[in-house]
Formats: C-alpha cells, sequence, structure tokens
C-alpha cells in the first residue's frame, strides 16, 4: 500500500459505525459515481465492515432463536436479503474491477506503441541534422510525447533513456542554431519557474500527504516535459526547486512521524484492552440471563476495541490473531453453554409432553380421589421440568392448562351437583333426619345416632345443609345434664359429628388446637406442681397454699377433658 492509500484510508469513512443497509447503500453509491481505483480501497473497507457485523448479528440472532425455538426449529435469518443484496454489488465492482484493468492493460500497451513511433520519429529528425526546418516538428513531437499516459512499468526504464538519447542528440544539433537555442532556453525556463511556483503553493497546502502526491507529479513534468534553460539559470531554478522539494519532505516525515507515533499510541491501548477482554470473568454464568448479560457486556469491549485507531502495519496482522485468540475462550464458553441447553432444552420438552399424556389418561377419570392426587402430582412436576424454548413452551403450557381445566371444571361440577353415591347418601340423610326427630335421644344412644349420621357418607356440597339440619335437630333432642362439663362435652361430640359429616377444614384444625392445649396445660400443670415447694412447710388453711392445689385440680380437669375429645375424634377416623 502506497503512502497515498494508508493516508486516504486515514480519512475515509468510519464503515465500522454504519448498519447493513447503510454499508450497502455506500457502496452503490460508490459503484455509480466513482471510477474503480478511486474506490477500491473504500470498496475493500465496506465488504470486511459488512461481513464482520452480519455474521456477528447473524450469530446472536441464532443463539437468541435457538435459545426461544430449541435446535429442532429451522432458523431462516430475517437479513439474509441484505447478504444477497451485497453480493450483487460486490459482483458489479469485480466486473468492473476486471474490465478496468483489462482497458488499463490495452491503454499502457496502445502507449508504449506510442511512444515508440515518437522515438523513431525524433530519431529521423536527428539524422536529417536539418535543425532549421524540423525544429517546429521537434517540438510537436515533445508535446505529443507528454499527452501519452503511462506505459508498461517494466519496459519504462528503457523507453525513457531512448527518448532522452535522441532529445539531447536533437539539442546537440539545436546549439548550432543560437537563435532557436535562445528561444528553447526561455520557454523552458518559463516552463520550471511554473513548476517551482506550484511547489511553492503545495508548500503551503495543509494536506500534506496530497501535497507529496502532487510533488511527484511536478518532478516528472519537470525531468520529462520540460528541456535545459541557459546556464547561468540551471543552477539557482534546480537549487529552489530542491529546497521547497526538501521542506514538503521534512513536512511528510513529521507527518508520518506524529502517524507512526500515534499508531503506537493506539498499539498500546489495544494490548490493554485485549488483557480487560482476556480477562473478562463469566465463570458464574449459569443462565440464559447470566449469559445475555455477559454477551452484552463482552460485545461493549469488542466495540471500544474496534473503535482505537490503527496500529503500525506491521503489528496489525499480529494484533487482530490477538483479538480473535482473546475473543476463543468466551465464545467457545458461550457457545458450548447454548450446545448443552438445547440438550436440556429437548430433555425437558420430551417431560413435558410425557405429562401430557399422563395427564390425558386421567382427564376423564371417574375416580375423582385418585385421579386428583395424580394431577397434584403432575402439576408439580411441570413446575420442575427445565427450560424449554418460548415458542414451544407456549404451545406446551395452553395444551397442558386445557387438560387440567377439563379435568378440574369436572370435578367441581361433580362436587357441586355430586356423585351418584353422594345423591343417594341425601336422600338417606333426608329420611334420618326425620326418623330422629321422631327418635328418643338419651345419654346411653346418643353417640350410637352420631355414628349412624356419619356412616351415611358425604353428600352434594350444595346441599350439606341437611347436615346442619341434623345437628340442630339432635342438639335440640338431646336430654338434660346436670353435669355442665358432661354437657359441653356432648355439644362437643355433636360439633365434630358436624364437622365430620360435611368434612370441614375446622375437624383438622381442631385436632392441631386440641396437641396445642394439652401441651400447654401439661406446662402449666407441672409449673403448678414445682410451685408446692414453696408451701412444704405451710400449715393446713394457707389461703395461697388452698388457691394453688385448687389451680392443680383445674388444669388437671382441663387436661382430662382435652384427652377425652381427642380419644373421640380418634374414634372418628
Amino acid at each position: 500500500m502506497t503512502p497515498a492509500d494508508v493516508e486516504k484510508n486515514i480519512q475515509s469513512i468510519d464503515y465500522k459505525t454504519m448498519s447493513l443497509e447503510n454499508l450497502i447503500k455506500e457502496l452503490e453509491t460508490k459503484l455509480s459515481t466513482h471510477s474503480i481505483p478511486e474506490i477500491k480501497e473504500d470498496a475493500n473497507a465496506i465488504r470486511a465492515s459488512f461481513y464482520y457485523q452480519y455474521n456477528d448479528e447473524l450469530e446472536k440472532a441464532k443463539a437468541i432463536f435457538l435459545e426461544q425455538e430449541g435446535e429442532d426449529a429451522v432458523f431462516e435469518y430475517e437479513k439474509q436479503a441484505l447478504q444477497v443484496s451485497f453480493k450483487s454489488l460486490w459482483k458489479q465492482f469485480l466486473e468492473k474491477k476486471n474490465e478496468h484493468y483489462k482497458k488499463v492493460t490495452q491503454e499502457l500497451s496502445d502507449n508504449l506503441s506510442k511512444k515508440e513511433a515518437i522515438i523513431d520519429q525524433i530519431k529521423t529528425l536527428v539524422e536529417k541534422a536539418d535543425v532549421s526546418s524540423s525544429y517546429k516538428e521537434f517540438k510537436q513531437l515533445q508535446e505529443d510525447w507528454k499527452e501519452i499516459g503511462a506505459i508498461p512499468s517494466d519496459k519504462y526504464q528503457e523507453i525513457w533513456g531512448n527518448y532522452h538519447l535522441y532529445v539531447e542528440q536533437f539539442y546537440d544539433l539545436l546549439h548550432l542554431n543560437n537563435d532557436l537555442r535562445q528561444i528553447d532556453f526561455k520557454h523552458n525556463l518559463e516552463a520550471k519557474q511554473q513548476i517551482i511556483g506550484k511547489a511553492k503553493e503545495l508548500l503551503e497546502n495543509a494536506d500534506v500527504q496530497f501535497a507529496f502526491n502532487e510533488l511527484q507529479v511536478l518532478h516528472k513534468i519537470w525531468k520529462e516535459e520540460t528541456g535545459p534553460v541557459a546556464k547561468e539559470f540551471r543552477e539557482p531554478v534546480w537549487e529552489e526547486f530542491s529546497r521547497i522539494t526538501n521542506e514538503i519532505h521534512d513536512k511528510k516525515t513529521a507527518f508520518y512521524n506524529d502517524l507512526r507515533s500515534k499508531e503506537e499510541e493506539n498499539l498500546t491501548i489495544k494490548l490493554a484492552k485485549l488483557e480487560e477482554i482476556k480477562g473478562f470473568d463469566f465463570s458464574k454464568n449459569h443462565t440464559f440471563g447470566d449469559w445475555k448479560k455477559s454477551i452484552e457486556k463482552f460485545e461493549k469491549l469488542k466495540e471500544e476495541f474496534l473503535a482505537i485507531g490503527k496500529v503500525p502495519k506491521n503489528k496489525s496482522n499480529e494484533i487482530w490473531e490477538l483479538f480473535k485468540l482473546a475473543t476463543k475462550q468466551f465464545n467457545t464458553a458461550k457457545n458450548d453453554f447454548f450446545k448443552e441447553s438445547k440438550k436440556t432444552q429437548t430433555e425437558a420438552l420430551t417431560k413435558k409432553q410425557a405429562l401430557i399424556q399422563e395427564a390425558l389418561q386421567w382427564k376423564d377419570a371417574d375416580d375423582f380421589e385418585t385421579a386428583t392426587e395424580h394431577f397434584k402430582r403432575i402439576q408439580a412436576a411441570w413446575k420442575k421440568v427445565g427450560f424449554v424454548p418460548r415458542k414451544q413452551a407456549d404451545a406446551l403450557w395452553h395444551e397442558f392448562k386445557a387438560i387440567c381445566d377439563a379435568y378440574f371444571d369436572r370435578l367441581n361440577t361433580v362436587k357441586l351437583e355430586g356423585t351418584p353415591e353422594e345423591q343417594e347418601n341425601f336422600k338417606k340423610k333426608e329420611a334420618f333426619l326425620e326418623e330422629i326427630k321422631a327418635f328418643e335421644i338419651t345419654e346411653e344412644n346418643y353417640v350410637s345416632v352420631l355414628k349412624d349420621w356419619l356412616a351415611i357418607g358425604l353428600v352434594p356440597s350444595q346441599k350439606n345443609k341437611i347436615d346442619q339440619e341434623i345437628q340442630t335437630v339432635v342438639l335440640g333432642v338431646l336430654p338434660a345434664v346436670d353435669a355442665k362439663d358432661k354437657a359441653d362435652f356432648i355439644k362437643y361430640q355433636v360439633k365434630v359429628a358436624y364437622w365430620t359429616a360435611i368434612d370441614s377444614k375446622k375437624l383438622y384444625d381442631e385436632q392441631n388446637n386440641l396437641r396445642k392445649e394439652k401441651d400447654q396445660i401439661t406446662k402449666d400443670l407441672k409449673q403448678l406442681e414445682n410451685n408446692l415447694g414453696f408451701f412444704s412447710n405451710s400449715k393446713k388453711g394457707n389461703p395461697l397454699l388452698e388457691t394453688a392445689l385448687q389451680s392443680i385440680e383445674t388444669e388437671k380437669s382441663k387436661l382430662a377433658q382435652v384427652k377425652l375429645k381427642t380419644k373421640f375424634l380418634r374414634s372418628l377416623s
């Protein structure tokens, strides 16, 4: 790459920041408005930026798709059309490039033939040795030579040598005609002074690279397109042109020294950023959310690295290889995670499909008690199954939920209306209710009445008012009992029987309450008995002692009641 190309790259657009769509538009615009030599470097930079960004976005999109849809789904990249468009434009570029170089090759060959013809014509003028009559023709041949473009580089020295040889021979002849010689010297001096004037303008130009490039053109014109000047002017004009040339060279050297210094600084910054990339910690990533956060942070590090300016050319490939190596560990771990996740997702998908099939087997079961237990187990297992891609997960969940809803809707309907057995029980309880209204309930038979009530079984939930009516009748016809404790216990038995008849949650709460009450009474009783030690020397009739003894008897009575209630509860199970 020439210095001009380097500078052009430095001042060109930062294509890394452009979107894929804008990169395509940029290449399309350049193809339609610029020549191939003008856009060659930019076209290559556009292509590199396009495929780096396209492949990066493709990898991310595919990872997200597989996360959501699973590995069995067919991935179609939504931006694939952009790649097709870019490939079409790039094909146009290559075709134009090939066409351009074919044309250039032909032009070089044609220019070579033209210059060879001019050399032959000057040679003929020299051989005629008639300067006066051939001077005008000689000057025209020189003008024609200037108009001819470049020739093949491997022929340049040979052609220039031959041309210079015969031009000098003609000037040797021209020296014999002093008038013509002075005219030519004057013309050549004016041309060289114009070149010096343009060189001075270049010296003031802020675009160092442009000035240097144009200086090369001026040197070519000085060498190839202007002849000698009078002896007294030869050294002064050349020294002035050389001085300006040296100053432009000095500016160029200083510019590239600054450029190299900046590139060295960029190299240091990039190496530091590479260390940051290599040290990026992703060891605690265990979920898609963890990796999503890490990918965002890692991509930011990569963007920061790519945003750093150019490094010395001899380090460019090395730095790029280090960059690829630094990102390899993260990318490998990320890819391994997604591969393993695909496997886990497939297993989770299979488990959920199996649970759906099992739920279907129980959906229409008539054994509601067993079926309900199975559905509770299946639903609990469903919650524990791992991640399934969202699209498939939604479809599976809708299917599974529909099956569960259908079963529990049927179960709720049955609970309200009751099973055939529960409906039959309702009829039996209606008869039982009429029977006990006329039945004499005594202390000896009331427990038997309660057990007969419970033996009938459950009725439909919307009809369990019948049990409340039975409870009311039983309480109404119970015999009068003098002992309050006994009367309270009988009423307690009826209440518990009612709870049992309707399968009330209060029955289960009562068991826990009795257990807690027993523990508390036992604790209090023990404390009271321990307190009797304080009254070991007290005489009978001590009010405090009497109170303590009374409290112990009260707690013992409570404990007896709790034990009695507990025993009754157990007898019903």
